[in-house]
């Protein structure tokens, strides 16, 4: 019942958050405020009250100057610098990607590698702002070539965006190389460093480390009262102690954050914080408080959806084709629902045909390991066979050569037709999966008298039947009692046993067929590890497992267990076989 809930739960979350796809995850990276701040790129004095807007951060007077500039005369490569920031900061990405092109542009045709380098920035800059991470991706790894060793300070401020472009776009490895190549001290110590540099550390799975810069981070925010960077960070920081599995530090610093959070601090900071949440209780199983927080970021989604829809009406707003508003108000919302509704379409498809592969996979898996189990242990088994056979037919040929250059015509013909006969039921049943015993047991006998009439040391041996499986006819597989009488005549006996005797009983009472084999031999304690006794055990666990599998296909109890039958006060080994069965129907 609780895998089946937490199947739900997490169908219902991926479905909520296909709804408003956006290229801000979790743990969005911060705004480059504080390395826009440092930034002193070389003095135009000639424009000095644009400069003097640009640093009071009153970017609608620069855009308005150097607007009505551009229409009429051309812009200096700093006024495109100032203009392409302007429109950036006020949230119009396109139009300062458009100026940054032209910046790229015309310094390429000048060969003027100084501003070529400030271009590449502002392109990254604003591809990164308006979140199209692939073409931002392929920009960085192009501006590798581009740059000189003078360029170094350029390159590590290019470097603050393409490793937000790289951690976007999930190779971390490369996130991490690239902010390693950030080396002066001041750029380091900033919260812009320390707090996206531990972003690219929990993408590597390195939590410990990436808990430090957060904390490093915190303190420059908590100086400059940063409120939404705080609570941004103390939420990263929280996550970063769920993936730990640190329930505690991990809900204290996920409450601090939800303390400050206010309305104004950044809607998905809200949904960020939520989603913390989630995956902290969801970790815990406290599943009916998980699924209250998948309701509110359900609920931060739909603020989502209505912050973007306005975002786009206020870029149409400030368009100069005014008639065509209300068309294109209309246009967005309308692509929007569709594109949402085909994400939560395919978003289920996704899911589902995942489950449905996953499943099958797993199943196809065990049946094959089961398959293949049974595969191998009768294959096994088959292998102990044909190790036994060449083995016992170049010891029966010796013997009968023996007899021959002996003279003993009637004892080698004797032997002879009992090696045949048994030859042949051991071919003929090695073919079949089941025996009557009856005639497993004319092997077994056949067996023990041509070891007895081959060896110098003869042995007593009796086979007793209960008379109430001679009315039934009973199956067996074959050879499963065999290989215990050959251990008892080559292991049991092979010190020279004064008078050696087995007995082999076979019952069949209370639905279990039980074979009792006894011999006088040395036992199984005498503490001698042989290369025979290692046989033994192999057989024992062949056979065993072999049990294990055909008692659950005929559905009948069966097992080994072999003692010393000193417990009993006797000499020799007792070994209890209860074997598995199948009542032929047309007997």
């Amino acid at each position: 019942m609780q895998n089946i809930k937490n199947v739900i739960l997490f169908t219902l979350f991926i479905c909520f958050f296909s709804k408003t796809y956006t290229q801000d995850s979790n743990q969005k990276p911060i705004e480059d405020q504080e390395l826009k701040n440092v930034e002193n790129l070389f003095e135009d004095k000639n424009y000095e009250d644009v400069e003097q807007f640009f640093k009071e951060r009153d970017y609608d007077k620069v855009i308005n100057i150097l607007g009505k500039k551009e229409v009429d005369s051309k812009l200096s490569m700093r006024e495109y610098y100032l203009l392409a920031r302007s429109y950036a900061r006020i949230g119009q990405y396109s139009n300062g990607y458009t100026l940054a092109i032209q910046m790229y542009e015309k310094s390429s045709a000048k060969k003027d590698t100084a501003n070529l380098v400030i271009a590449y920035n502002l392109r990254v800059e604003n591809l990164t702002d308006m979140s199209k991470v692939k073409e931002g991706v392929r920009l960085c790894d192009e501006a590798g070539t581009v740059f000189r060793v003078q360029d170094s300070i350029e390159l590590q401020k290019l470097c603050f965006k393409c490793g937000v472009l790289y951690y976007y776009d999930k190779d971390y490895d490369k996130a991490y190389d690239t902010y390693n190549k950030i080396t002066k001290k001041e750029y380091r110590k900033l919260p812009v460093f320390t707090g996206n540099y531990g972003l690219v550390l929990m993408g590597l799975k390195k939590w410990d480390e990436a808990i430090v810069n957060f904390k490093n981070a915190l303190k420059y925010k908590y100086e400059s009262k940063d409120v939404k960077e705080i609570n941004i960070t103390l939420s990263n920081i929280g996550l970063a102690y769920i993936k730990q599995k640190k329930w505690k530090e991990a809900k204290m610093f996920l409450d601090s954050a939800h303390r400050s959070f206010t309305l104004e601090s950044q809607i998905r900071g809200h949904k960020t914080l939520n989603e913390n949440y989630f995956l902290l209780y969801k970790g815990q199983k406290k599943i009916d408080t998980a699924l209250e927080y998948l309701e509110r970021i359900n609920d931060w989604n739909e603020e989502i959806f209505r912050e973007k829809i306005n975002e786009k009406i206020y870029s149409l707003e400030n368009s100069n084709k005014r008639e065509h508003i209300l068309k294109k108000k209309v246009k967005v919302i309308d692509d929007e629902l569709i594109t949402s509704q085909k994400q939560k379409l395919w978003g289920a498809v996704i899911l589902l045909f995942i489950i449905l592969v996953l499943l099958s996979i797993v199943f196809i898996f065990a049946y094959n390991r089961i398959r293949t189990a049974h595969e191998n242990i009768l294959t096994e088994q088959k292998l102990l066979r044909s190790q036994m056979t060449p083995h016992f037919i170049f010891n029966s040929l010796s013997v009968l050569q023996g007899m021959i250059l002996n003279n003993e015509e009637k004892k080698a013909v004797l032997y002879l037709s009992k090696f045949s006969k048994l030859l042949r039921l051991i071919l003929e049943s090695s073919r079949e999966k089941l025996v009557y015993i009856q005639e497993e047991l004319e092997a077994l006998q056949n067996y023990m008298d041509l070891q007895n009439m081959g060896s110098k040391n003869s042995f007593k041996y009796t086979l007793q039947l209960d008379d109430n499986i001679q009315e039934i006819g009973l199956l067996i597989p074959p050879m499963l009692i065999q290989p215990f009488v050959e251990n008892a005549i080559i292991h049991g006996f092979k010190n020279n046993v004064e008078d050696p005797e087995i007995s082999i009983e076979i019952s069949f009472k209370e639905n279990k067929l039980v074979c009792l084999i006894k011999d006088n031999g040395v036992g199984i304690d005498n503490g001698e590890k042989t290369p025979m006794s290692d046989k033994k055990s192999l057989a024992t666990k062949i056979t065993s497992e072999r049990l294990k599998i055909i008692s659950k296909k005929f559905k009948v109890p069966s097992g080994v267990f072999i003692q010393n039958r000193s417990v009993f006060n006797e000499k020799g080994t007792q070994v209890t076989l209860t074997l598995p069965y199948k009542i032929d129907q047309n007997d």
